[in-house]
């Protein structure tokens, strides 16, 4: 039996996060370096606390949201597990899709996933880096796991709900 890796999880910690962190510090010790040289008035205080708390609230936002697929994750709820080897589709543009939505097709195994733009996602993390590249070679195998989300849109005044997949993680197989 061969042994499968993690390429990713969706609690994985983003990397625009830790820079949003690096930039509080960066901007709480340039502050500081310039209080020892100059005193800073209350107005100055105010608006250096203000940036370092908006950063802290964008860091916070996204690590609720990992955490929140980490639990849909953990809780094994609504979790489809796609086994198969892997195949990179093609991409519509949105005058050629069927509800005027832009998607690109993942086949994994028999099966096709349409990841539509990530305007339509719940979270940001759902499929990584699928969207715009591709990170795995044809025929790898893989297994996704996928919450599935359902959301309304409105296209030619008529509404449409579209189906889309959020991989929480993607395991892909050893090459020995």
């Amino acid at each position: 039996m061969a042994a499968w890796i993690t390429s990713y999880e969706a609690s994985q910690w983003a990397d625009y996060e830790l820079a949003l962190l690096f930039i509080i510090l960066s901007i709480l010790v340039i502050w500081f370096l310039l209080c020892c040289f100059k005193p800073q008035g209350f107005l100055r205080w105010s608006l250096a606390v203000l940036c370092c708390i908006g950063l802290s609230g964008l860091c916070l936002t996204s690590r609720v949201d990992a955490l929140q697929l980490n639990a849909l994750l953990t809780k094994g709820q609504n979790i489809e597990i796609l086994d198969g080897s892997y195949r990179y589709g093609d991409y519509h543009f949105p005058h050629n899709s069927a509800h005027g939505v832009d998607f690109r097709e993942i086949h994994i195994g028999q099966r096709i996933l349409k990841l539509y733009h990530s305007g339509y996602m719940r979270h940001n993390r759902c499929y990584r880096d699928f969207y715009n590249s591709n990170q795995f070679a044809d025929n790898a195998q893989l297994r996704l796991y996928i919450h599935w989300y359902e959301h309304e849109l409105v296209h030619n005044s008529s509404k449409v709900v579209i189906k889309t997949p959020c991989i929480l993680k993607i395991e892909q197989r050893e090459v020995s």
